[in-house]
């Protein structure tokens, strides 16, 4: 299952609606609703704990009334907002770049230039969505790289790609400084003067970019990077503006602004397919998706129409 195991959380018909029982403590990730605390939900004439918000991927569905509300599952494709911070509470309007070690989510931006966290699982989940900037690095994170894009992480080596210079970096998690991976390597070495969304699998880094609209394996040593077809172009989808990339085991997904919607890309021919249908703008009308990060089996996504962090259900 996509959002972990709905474990305790039960199911209770009361008045023909299906509803769903919080848990008796929280757990980050695992059940329908946030949590079971008595700020979270409502109590029923049966005694049963009726969910006032919900885990994504999930959203509340019903009326407020005597038998509380119900959490729903929503549909492949769409996301759903984490917190409700506004510009991740640091005015951050042009988020761009996401990427995951371990537990930590870290995101980079064309407004402040700087590396953030950003917490996903707050005690309460009053700071859900929220950033906290990297050290006290000067902006353009001590390189003079005032337009971040794509953010990946092999092991704990943060990469980052900006338009800038068109050059691969990497980044200090503790201090946000930056340094270039080649001073001799322009453009990837291949006229690709616009990167954004950067992923990797194992030990392969993929980069995608507005100059090609083609997919590319990216060298970490040396930033030389190479086009996995030419026979591919705009992904075969006429998706002209990718944005974001992630990686879920060896499944590569990608974002853009074109078509606004998730697709999954086949590492061997740049080919991409669309995740999911009928669904625009993700389900939250979000019209600028930056870029993809997972944690687990967790897929996640900036987006600049709201300045927030979404997860987004891929299957």
């Amino acid at each position: 299952m996509l959002w972990g195991t709905l474990g305790a959380a039960g199911v209770v018909l009361a008045a023909l609606v299906v509803l769903v029982a919080c848990p008796a403590a929280p757990s980050a990730g695992a059940y329908v609703c946030v949590n079971g605390t008595p700020a979270e939900g409502t109590a029923n004439p049966a005694g049963q704990t009726r969910c006032a918000s919900c885990n994504p991927l999930y959203r509340l569905s019903g009326t407020t009334d005597v038998v509380g509300r119900s959490c729903e599952q929503v549909a492949v494709g769409e996301a759903t907002r984490i917190g409700t911070a506004m510009e991740f509470g640091v005015g951050e309007t042009n988020p761009y770049g996401l990427a995951a070690i371990g537990e930590t989510l870290y995101m980079v931006g064309n407004t402040n230039d700087a590396l953030y966290t950003l917490n996903i699982d707050s005690a309460d989940g009053t700071a859900d969505g929220t950033a906290i900037q990297a050290g006290t690095t000067t902006a353009g994170f001590g390189v003079s790289e005032v337009d971040p894009t794509g953010l990946a992480a092999i092991g704990t080596i943060l990469y980052m790609v900006g338009n800038t210079f068109d050059a691969l970096y990497t980044l200090d998690t503790a201090t946000g400084m930056a340094t270039r991976v080649s001073s001799s390597v322009t453009a990837f070495g291949m006229s690709e003067r616009t990167p954004t969304g950067l992923a990797a699998i194992g030990d392969t880094l993929y980069m995608v970019g507005f100059a090609s609209n083609a997919l590319h394996t990216l060298d970490p040593a040396t930033g030389m990077a190479s086009r996995v077809s030419s026979s591919v172009t705009a992904f075969g989808m006429s998706e002209f503006n990718p944005t974001g990339l992630a990686a879920i085991g060896d499944t590569l997904y990608m974002v853009g602004v074109r078509n606004r919607v998730l697709y999954t890309l086949d590492t061997g021919t740049g080919a991409a397919a669309r995740v999911g249908s009928g669904v625009t703008d993700f389900g939250v009308s979000e019209g600028t998706p930056g870029d993809l990060a997972a944690i687990g089996n967790t897929l996640y996504m900036i987006g600049r129409d709201a300045g927030a962090l979404y997860a987004l259900r891929y299957q």
